[in-house]
């Protein structure tokens, strides 16, 4: 695994640890990793390493701009996705947005499951109203950079955006 595909995933454990705890990704995480995404980009491949990683920051953006106005997420999920094209590359960006969209909904469908047996037996079930992004994508992420980096992992008809 290189050092990009690692300093990727500490920042999106931290982002996902504090999603999940705080239900919001902090500004400096998110700086960091903006800066970060760019420079190891350029020094892995260059100045075509750098093109490849701003447009990703920017198709995340374009990508996410649309979910983020009707209100389906936060200003923070935008900016780590921006992070993750920063390190990834649009390509990377789009897998992990697919994937990482349906790990959130699986995580959602199993928070309601939770919520609606909680409430049978009689108990406040877990809340439901705001499941956190970044767990999704830190799951996406990952798998992206395991596959990247050699490990086989049947990805089907996205294994495409790995090359």
């Amino acid at each position: 695994m290189t050092l990009l595909h690692t300093v990727l995933l500490v920042l999106m454990g931290v982002a996902a640890a504090t999603d999940l705890h705080e239900r919001r990704i902090p500004n400096p995480l998110v700086l960091v990793g903006l800066l970060l995404g760019p420079a190891l980009s350029a020094q892995a491949g260059g100045l075509p390493s750098l093109g490849a990683s701003l447009l990703g920051a920017a198709a995340a953006l374009l990508a996410l701009f649309g979910p983020f106005a009707r209100g389906w997420m936060g200003g923070g999920d935008v900016k780590l996705m921006m992070v993750v094209g920063a390190f990834l590359g649009w390509k990377g960006a789009l897998f992990v947005l697919l994937v990482g969209t349906a790990a959130h909904g699986l995580v959602a469908l199993g928070l309601l499951l939770a919520s609606r047996l909680s409430r049978s037996i009689g108990r406040p079930g877990p809340d439901t109203r705001r499941v956190p992004h970044a767990l999704g994508f830190g799951a996406a992420a990952t798998v992206y950079t395991l596959a990247a980096s050699g490990l086989r992992v049947p990805l089907g008809p996205l294994q495409a955006l790995l090359t």
